[in-house]
């Protein structure tokens, strides 16, 4: 490694340059040669300084003075310089990791925010509360819960990395017990909650669902929860769940508590483990799960507490579940029953297990908003035609689905054109047998009128046939059933097709032929067949086919690198979190518009497909002519994408908000950069917000003419050596959430 040459008439102590006649300052310097050695500051981030910036440093007479300039220059964490100002540096160093924030406190122990001092991961650390000598048993626990984490691998479960213990430094004499896990950034769901409020139904049963099938996995390896509460379920930005602290998991082969204490939180406790918490399975969790649910919907605690465990513990074995549409009238039945068998007294009427739960909820996962009303007053609830010839048929259908969706009825065909000819539907329920026309000649038409957002089709029928029932699916329709059958049979399978509405039409393999390029000065792009990776079912429609197929190509030929897509979009999520949502900025806090614009954002160098053979790849420097056609990519780019408006008419926010980061993600603050030399905020925001994510992601992946560089490189260079290219507030921003920028780079590996 390459170190700053010290000053003549300077030595060198600990690394770090000294003056022999800087009397004062000699124990700060050494204090420094500490905390590099000890790696409190990471020796190579302490290289990348400037040199006029270590001069800076080298000036301090105090501990106080360096400890300023070390945090000012982000070599020290606020909490990490509280512990030196109070002579406790070794207690920033824990085994090999470094110390960097608090993120809580407990009854088990105190979690850290921490560091891998070589490999840089970040991760949380929790450290135990008792001494050994003091508590055994809890040691005993603490260890149990380590490595009963250790052993379930899950997406949804907070994953265990590390385990040991620590003797030296600062800690205790007989050594701190720890045990690291994954970091996860985001809120706990008790807390988001606090702050946010109750989520939407759709929200809510992704999450669950989430930890339903976490649940399944811990459960599959023998472990029950026994203290699963809002405050144990964390959320990240992208609304990922992850399932933590096990630290009063029942393992069936081990007792770790006297017979007669009480285990886990009183309010989502299930009634028989306050009897016996040895005696629970994993029927207890799913108790705990539900009232965890009845919290996220409603902002309010299923069983509240009076003051007096005795009385509250009573009541809850022996009183019916609460009902949830007492709180929320509008929310479907079906999820009000399901949330009613998860919070069954007896465990025998619950569930049968986390995974049938999690199928449960699958369906509610794409349910549409209802009950959202558009300027104009407008409903945006999902729209339904109910055509059937029989009257009392036709009212009881209509009736099991008015709560949740706007719906018509029809008796007869021609009354069935009248109402597709004069709005449109988002689902037809069609019995079989109509009065006047075929249900084929009605399928056929509707597949004729609804070209661009096609309907879904449900046939049913009480008399005919399964066969031809079939044979109408064949010809157009998209499922039937049969009659007689439940509300619940038919509000599922409702759901079921509402999910698919985005991909069962229209699905096929997208090509770059299809599509209209700009001017006859853009050559034509090379042909690329492929379908894109899988999607979750509410967001594989076309514009996300294409933009996966324009990525594919910008990966296949070279100019990005893979994975690009799915970390600018992350970034881009990462960095509105972030940022101070203060007038124009406020938009980042917009879910439609930060949708749209993670959706578009990997479009951003579209332009290169057009430029003329690799000049973007060239190893050597670009003459002027070679500069000028390079500058030409963000407008070509803007023109190809613009032109896809009469191709995708249902995308018109995104192609609008891609024309913008395209043609604007080369401005520049300071009015110096190309297309149109636009300066400061009157770049497009998505230009500026995908500027500053698509440069970073570019000097993480390594080039032609030059290496990938380091996380703290690429921030550096962002920071100090890009002045006056990227917009101050959103800059901060992305500096802000580079702990989860870091993650998501990680995730989606070059």
């Amino acid at each position: 490694m390459t170190r700053t040459p010290p000053p003549k008439d300077y030595m060198l102590t600990n690394e770090v340059v000294l003056t022999p006649s800087m009397e004062e300052g000699t124990v700060v310097f050494r204090q420094l040669g500490e905390l590099l050695d000890l790696s409190v500051v990471l020796p190579e981030e302490w290289e990348e300084l400037p040199a006029l910036t270590k001069a800076e440093v080298y000036e301090v007479s105090t501990t106080d003075e360096l400890v300023d300039q070390l945090v000012r220059h982000r070599l020290l964490t606020g909490y990490q310089a509280k512990l030196i100002r109070s002579g406790r540096t070794a207690d920033a160093v824990l085994g090999a990791y470094r110390l960097l924030d608090v993120l809580g406190r407990g009854g088990m122990g105190v979690v850290y925010l921490a560091e891998h001092i070589h490999l840089r991961r970040r991760v949380a650390i929790k450290i135990t509360a008792h001494a050994r000598e003091k508590n055994p048993r809890m040691i005993h626990r603490f260890y149990a819960e380590a490595r009963a984490v250790a052993r379930l691998r899950h997406p949804n479960i907070v994953a265990c990395l590390d385990a040991g213990r620590h003797i030296g430094g600062g800690h205790e004499s007989d050594g701190t017990d720890y045990f690291v896990m994954e970091f996860v950034p985001g809120y706990d769901l008790d807390n988001l909650i606090r702050t946010q409020g109750p989520l939407p139904v759709q929200r809510a049963a992704e999450i669950f669902r989430q930890i339903a099938d976490a649940l399944s996995e811990a459960h599959r390896h023998g472990l029950v929860h026994r203290d699963l509460k809002p405050s144990n379920i964390l959320v990240t930005p992208e609304f990922q769940a992850k399932l933590l602290d096990f630290g009063l998991a029942l393992n069936p082969r081990h007792a770790l508590t006297e017979p007669g204490t009480l285990l886990g939180t009183v309010g989502y406790m299930a009634p028989e483990q306050a009897r016996d918490p040895h005696a629970v399975d994993g029927r207890a969790d799913l108790f705990s799960l539900g009232a965890a649910m009845y919290w996220t919907l409603t902002g309010r605690e299923p069983y509240p507490e009076s003051g007096n465990p005795l009385s509250d513990l009573t009541r809850r074995l022996t009183t019916a579940p609460p009902d949830i549409r007492l709180a929320r009238p509008e929310l479907p039945v079906d999820l009000a029953e399901i949330l009613s068998q998860l919070l069954q007294v007896d465990p025998d009427k619950r569930f049968p297990s986390a995974s049938a739960v999690a199928t449960a909820l699958e369906p509610f996962t794409r349910l549409t908003p209802a009950n959202t009303k558009g300027s104009k007053g407008a409903t945006d609830r999902t729209q339904v035609l109910v055509i059937d010839s029989d009257h009392q048929s036709r009212a009881m259908t209509a009736g099991l689905l008015a709560e949740e969706f706007d719906v018509a009825d029809a008796a007869t065909a021609p009354d069935a054109r009248g109402f597709l000819e004069k709005n449109q539907f988002d689902l037809v329920i069609l019995d079989a047998t109509p009065d006047k026309g075929s249900a084929q000649e009605l399928i056929t038409l509707m597949r004729k009128m609804n070209v661009e957002r096609p309907v879904m089709i449900l046939v049913v029928s009480g008399v005919v046939p399964v066969a031809v029932l079939s044979g109408l699916v064949s010809v157009g329709a998209d499922d039937f059933m049969t009659k007689p059958f439940t509300p619940v049979e038919l509000r599922s399978r409702i759901r079921a097709l509402l999910g698919r509405r985005d991909t069962v039409h229209g699905r096929g393999i997208l090509t770059m032929e299809t599509m209209r390029f700009g001017t006859d000065a853009v050559h034509r792009i090379p042909v690329i067949q492929t379908p894109g990776p899988a999607m979750p079912a509410a967001s594989a429609n076309p514009w996300d086919l294409m933009t996966v197929a324009i990525s594919r190509l910008l990966v296949e030929t070279g100019y990005l690198a893979p994975g690009f897509r799915s970390r600018v979009a992350r970034y881009v999520r990462a960095m509105a979190q972030t940022v101070d949502g203060k007038g124009e900025y406020e938009r980042l806090k917009d879910p439609s518009y930060i949708t749209m614009l993670a959706a578009s954002a990997s479009l951003y160098d579209i332009g290169l497909l057009v430029i003329p053979g690799g000049l973007s790849l060239k190893p050597g420097k670009l003459d002027d002519d070679e500069r000028q056609v390079i500058e030409t990519h963000p407008s070509a780019g803007a023109e190809v994408v613009a032109g896809l408006a009469d191709k995708f008419p249902t995308e018109t926010g995104c192609i609008g908000l891609a024309v913008e980061l395209i043609r604007g993600h080369h401005e520049r603050w300071d009015g110096n950069g190309y297309p149109d030399r636009i300066v400061g905020a009157d770049i497009p925001l998505a230009g500026r917000a995908v500027s500053i994510a698509s440069v970073y992601d570019s000097l993480r992946s390594r080039r032609p003419y030059r290496p990938a560089l380091t996380h703290t490189r690429a921030i550096r260079t962002l920071t100090s050596e890009c002045v006056g290219r990227f917009d101050p507030t959103l800059l901060t921003a992305f500096v802000n959430a580079q702990a989860r920028i870091e993650q998501i780079f990680n995730e989606y590996p070059v």
